[in-house]
């Protein structure tokens, strides 16, 4: 159960010429920016301290028809882990074929699967007598944190999570898991990159603007959300978020709530609000003309 784009893929390039970093972009049919990447960890020893740059078939295969649908929800910058990226070339650690796979902060585990012929070595890879080769034990964490973040969006106890390789088992750290997925559905990394913090839009109106909507699919309830702020604990770390907006019911008006209250809120027959993931950017007049109809602030 992975996010598995490769169909979609135009071109790509990924750098880990800086020690235990791996930063980069892909280019995928249907979307307007590439998507970057700051990682941490290597590549396999087959081309570690090296990039490498590769090649899609997106363009031959018209893969770009329904990749609009495939793609929402999907956040421009991510960040998290390197799982295994190999080029397929010897001492062959992990296999033969060029692998491309990575552990999001954002959407979880991505992979992508190429030819060689795809894929080119740009630059000297660190001479594989010099590297250890990566640590399996690591790579099944990584996997178990993944299905943690999957059991929990199941109902499932993330302690039920786990991946087993060889003799070893590891269980999901329930905390990573929390941390990682806790309120990205709802709340992903571009519109928080986007939201004004509090009171940046104070003074606007109707003329403030709406950045995400979250709803209740089985009732009328929605969320209009215009800024929001971090709540941090003491090592300042983001736990939850208090926002603003509109929130529409059984009355439309203007109010503040918390992120944490929207993942816990069920509707009427037991469904967890969602976000809109189509949702453009409005102004609060525009979503409600009859409490700002009247609103004509200059600029």
């Amino acid at each position: 159960m992975a996010f598995r784009p490769t169909k979609y893929l135009q071109e790509g390039e990924l750098d880990n010429t800086c020690p235990n970093k791996v930063t980069g972009w892909m280019k995928f049919a249907g979307l307007k920016k590439k998507m970057t990447f700051d990682l941490e960890g290597n590549f396999h020893r087959d081309i570690r301290g090296a990039k490498i740059h590769f090649t899609g078939d997106a363009y031959e295969d018209g893969a770009d028809i329904d990749s609009g649908n495939y793609f929402g929800g999907i956040a421009q910058h991510q960040t998290g882990r390197v799982g295994d990226i190999t080029a397929g070339l010897p001492p062959h650690d992990y296999g033969r074929e060029p692998y491309v796979e990575i552990y999001s902060e954002q959407n979880g585990r991505i992979v992508i699967e190429l030819e060689a012929a795809q894929i080119e070595v740009v630059g000297t890879p660190i001479p594989a007598i010099e590297s250890d080769p990566i640590s399996r034990d690591q790579q099944r964490r990584n996997m178990a944190g993944f299905l943690g973040s999957i059991a929990r969006e199941m109902g499932i106890p993330q302690e039920n999570a786990i991946c087993v390789g060889g003799p070893t088992v590891v269980r999901a750290d329930e905390r990573a898991a929390n941390n990682r997925l806790r309120g990205m559905k709802l709340l992903h990394c571009e519109i928080r990159e986007k939201l004004p913090g509090l009171g940046e839009q104070d003074g606007k109106g109707g003329k403030a603007v709406v950045y995400a909507k979250c709803f209740t699919p089985d009732s009328s309830f929605s969320w209009f959300i215009t800024e929001g702020s971090p709540v941090r604990n003491k090592d300042n770390e983001p736990v939850d978020y208090i926002l603003f907006g509109l929130v529409e019911g059984q009355c439309k008006e203007l109010g503040y709530f918390r992120l944490s209250e929207l993942e816990s809120v069920r509707g009427p027959m037991g469904l967890p609000i969602e976000r809109d993931m189509y949702w453009k950017p409005k102004t609060l007049q525009e979503i409600a003309p009859e409490l700002f109809g009247n609103d004509e602030q200059t600029e």
